[in-house]
């Protein structure tokens, strides 16, 4: 005979943790399972073939638990079972199906406010702080009649430790974004450089301006041609007289031989 089994567990997160570190973490589901004390394996499985519409696209891990079933570890055994993982915008929802019909709903709710924001009314009776984030769990649990308060007090004990490694986790990583974003203002703070001085035109009085004269361009076409007309005409080519006369017979052209022959012509030049 099973029965049905619902309570709720509130955690008060200490300042200064952000609601993203905390949602960070509970979206990392195999960070989730490692951080369960009684997990010593996982690993991804596909859906089984009696999932729900629902679940089949949800996220399936296979898990071995070790579990003690007397205390100071007299007797102990391993339990394999399989779970599935839900995102949600202020959570995770999970679902694990354990040997002898045991079945365990769980959600994980972060909510609260921080510092900034409007304050919420919270819900009555389960010791939720009126400032400041909480993360809560919700848990639908079905067993068997003779080992509910077994089942409970486990789930309880190991989700405890889980929740107290999770915020020292959330707090880690809000650590190392601090310092990136340090880091990172470090690297693109400008230089203070020295500006240069700025380029100061010259000033001209008043009575220079407005004595100055500016010559139309009709003047200075004629200024540009009287320069041209005074300049010496350039000479044309058959005025140049040449320095040999053209056509100037040569005295080895009566020569019969080079040897023989005496050169007694002189040659007149032009100085």
């Amino acid at each position: 005979m099973s029965k049905r089994t619902v309570f709720t567990t509130v955690t008060a997160l200490p300042a200064g943790i952000t609601r993203q570190s905390v949602l960070e973490a509970l979206h990392d589901h195999l960070a989730m399972i490692d951080l369960n004390p009684l997990v010593e394996q996982r690993h991804s499985v596909n859906p089984p073939a009696d999932a729900t519409p629902e679940e089949y696209h949800c996220r399936w891990y296979q898990m071995t638990d070790k579990v003690r079933y007397l205390p100071i570890g007299l007797y102990s055994g391993r339990v394999t079972y399989n779970a599935c993982f839900h995102n949600l915008a202020d959570g995770l929802q999970t679902h694990v199906y354990a040997p002898f019909g045991l079945s365990i709903k769980g959600r994980w709710t972060v909510g609260g406010s921080v510092p900034g924001e409007p304050i919420k009314a919270v819900e009555l009776g389960l010791g939720m702080p009126i400032s400041g984030l909480w993360l809560r769990e919700d848990v639908d649990m079905k067993c068997s009649i003779l080992t509910t308060k077994f089942v409970r007090k486990t789930l309880t004990k190991a989700h405890a430790r889980l929740v107290d490694r999770l915020v020292v986790k959330a707090q880690l990583a809000d650590m190392r974004a601090y310092n990136a974003q340090i880091w990172r203002q470090r690297l693109y703070l400008p230089l203070n450089l020295p500006t240069s001085p700025e380029l100061q035109l010259p000033i001209f009085s008043r009575e220079l301006t407005n004595n100055a004269t500016v010559s139309p361009v009709s003047d200075l076409d004629k200024t540009n041609k009287k320069h041209l007309n005074s300049a010496p005409p350039i000479p044309r080519k058959s005025e140049f007289r040449p320095s040999i006369e053209k056509h100037q017979p040569s005295p080895f052209q009566n020569c019969p031989s080079s040897n023989s022959c005496n050169v007694n012509h002189v040659f007149e030049l032009e100085a």
